[in-house]
């Protein structure tokens, strides 16, 4: 081997069988052929699926095999341009050059390489990170991307290009069929690179998140690694797994490939919640500083508090009205007419995006603003949105354990037990609230083991979905409150059977000075064969208020289900929980719980009160 790599390059300094094994085995060869363990099949494997993307025949499985392969390309000269190894694969040619200073490599011509390379310009990277958007299966935990910024601060960040992964799904699937392929593997994930603003436009107005930036500390040499690394991945596909192998996994996995500094993609087997993500860049110092971006909407919303009611009736008029705009502002004074006008502004931009389509009459309304607003000199001396005291990876860490106690009592008679409470991801709107949207919730693959004093160990519940969105009037934004949760779990009580379910609501929902209000309109779907027809399908109210508050958080809810089919028993619950934060991952938990269930004259009960201590990890 040794031999046909010396007539090769034409020089005798060159790496022998065991020295080339030797640089197989480094971590960053590994890094850069993105290679990992396999959970499942308990070996190293590339995470890249294209063929394109080895030489070797077997180097999606064989690190050695590959870096022979790609050596010898790399010895190759007269090569036509643009058609060589090196510009295959910019990154590991640059990084085998470095292990191998003796080796008389030959630079061959990459004039494409070398012009995409100049125009995205890059001198520092900053990672994006949109927050969570409840209402989009695909955005519920965030996103992340990472933009490339150039040397001239002083140029707009928007003319940066910005790397993004994502599932290249079919735009015929609908949501259900996004999340379940999203979940199995079911779509090819893609690297691409773009212009910032076009992912702004669609996360920052399109979806009206707050974003953050964190400025990475990568050097110079570093980000053109990098860029060598997007260069050679950004054609090849990785199979998109919603809950590891994701948006966020996959950019740490660009930034390991990138610098020997970064390991940072290891820490992440089974899944890559974004803030998750966010935190190992923390921990690893790879932040330099970073900053807050709030959205369209956020930036609506304050400005509304800064106003009075009359500013509030005259802004949402001068766009729901075709009224002549000076006569609707006459009554307020310069100032007043000029916040309006700016209010209403922000809010037509709402709207327009809101109904995703363009509306003639919304448009030439808005230029009819912006020409009002063009004629005042006055100011609207609105105060900026100021940054949350809290950011999205400074809340509670996203996996939770719990351990509890308590007993059921029925018909006069006690029985207690003691729960032991697994949760993979990631919040409920009772955990500590720093840090997540208000109101929000959103849990996947909790396990609640349930331990009898008489009975033994039972299942309790089983939740494989569990997403509530209590979103709250505003002067201007109207949300849809809703709810869905599917999984299996049991009424109270020790001989209770586990039945499946599927809950859907929708509603409103109100902020007070007091807490939140809802009321909900609720379809609970059960399966079992303790129903009469082995299932029950109901319907009815479901309210509840709400309170999160830093030290203190606090539920009350009931939900009656008196329209029923495939069994007549009618149900009703009311329960009262409460949390106290010990520490910034330590919790306190109480609940009680009363359920009713009403068959032909006959009503019984069965109540619940029980105490936990919940640890996130």
């Amino acid at each position: 081997m040794a031999a046909s790599f010396a007539a090769r390059a034409g020089t005798t300094s060159l790496p022998d069988e065991g020295a080339l094994q030797s640089l197989a085995e480094k971590p960053q060869w590994a890094h850069l052929l993105h290679y990992r363990l396999h959970p499942l099949k308990g070996r190293y494997l590339s995470q890249n699926d294209s063929p394109e993307f080895f030489l070797a025949e077997h180097g999606k499985e064989d690190l050695t095999a590959e870096l022979k392969a790609d050596f010898i390309a790399f010895l190759q000269t007269n090569q036509a341009d643009n058609e060589s190894a090196q510009c295959q694969f910019p990154a590991r040619y640059h990084w085998l050059k470095q292990q191998l200073p003796d080796v008389a490599f030959t630079d061959q011509r990459c004039p494409e390489f070398e012009e995409w390379r100049d125009e995205l310009d890059a001198h520092a990277l900053t990672l994006i990170f949109p927050a969570s958007h409840i209402n989009s299966p695909s955005s519920m935990y965030g996103h992340t991307l990472v933009r490339m910024d150039r040397a001239d601060d002083s140029r707009s960040k928007l003319l940066a290009y910005s790397v993004n992964f994502a599932a290249n799904a079919d735009p015929t699937d609908n949501e259900l069929v996004f999340s379940y392929k999203g979940l199995t593997g079911g779509y090819p994930g893609v690297v691409s690179v773009m212009p910032y603003y076009v992912k702004t436009n669609e996360y920052q107005h399109m979806e009206y998140r707050d974003v953050w930036e964190y400025r990475l500390n990568f050097t110079e040499a570093e980000v053109a690694q990098f860029v060598r690394h997007i260069w050679e991945t950004k054609e090849t596909y990785y199979d998109y797994f919603f809950f590891d192998e994701n948006c966020s996994y996959r950019l740490l996995a660009l930034l390991d490939a990138s610098s020997e500094r970064a390991d940072l993609a290891e820490a992440f087997t089974y899944k890559a919640v974004p803030v998750d993500t966010i935190r190992a860049l923390w921990q690893n110092d790879l932040v330099e500083n970073t900053e807050y971006r709030p959205s369209a909407a956020t930036a609506m919303e304050f400005k509304s508090t800064q106003v009075n009611e009359e500013v509030l009736v005259a802004a949402q008029a001068l766009v729901d009205s075709d009224e002549d705009i000076e006569s609707l502002i006459a009554g307020l004074n310069a100032q007043d007419q000029v916040r309006a006008l700016e209010l209403s502004h922000a809010y037509a931009r709402y709207l327009a995006i809101k109904k995703k389509q363009a509306n003639p009459v919304l448009r030439k309304r808005t230029l009819a603003l912006l020409s009002a607003r063009a004629k005042r000199p006055a100011e609207a001396d609105f105060t900026d949105t100021p940054m949350p005291a809290i950011r999205d990876d400074q809340g509670h860490l996203t996996s939770r354990a719990g351990l509890w106690g308590g007993q059921v009592s029925a018909s006069g008679e006690t029985q207690a037990y003691s729960d032991l409470s697994w949760r993979i991801a990631y919040h409920d709107i009772l955990d500590l609230p720093q840090g997540f949207v208000p109101g929000s919730q959103i849990q996947m693959g909790q396990w609640d083991l349930r331990v009898w004093e008489d009975e033994g160990v039972k299942l309790q519940r089983f939740k494989v979905v569990d997403v509530l969105s209590l979103s709250h009037q505003t002067y201007f934004q109207r949300p849809v409150a809703w709810a869905v949760t599917a999984g299996a779990e049991r009424f109270l009580g020790a001989e209770a059977e586990l039945h499946g379910y599927l809950k859907v609501a929708f509603g409103r929902a109100y902020q007070t000075a007091l807490g939140r209000w809802y009321g909900l309109a609720e379809t609970q779907m059960l399966a079992d064969n303790q129903f009469d027809d082995g299932y029950q399908l109901s319907f009815g109210p479901r309210v509840g208020w709400l309170l999160q508050h830093e030290q203190v958080q606090a539920q009350l809810e009931a939900n009656w289900q008196p329209l029923n089919v495939g069994d007549d028993t009618v149900r009703r619950s009311l329960r009262a929980e409460a949390g106290y934060a010990l520490g910034q991952n330590l919790q306190l938990r109480i609940k009680a719980e009363r359920q009713l269930f009403s068959a032909g004259a006959g009503t019984a009960g069965i109540s619940e009160v029980s105490a936990g201590m919940q640890w996130y990890f």
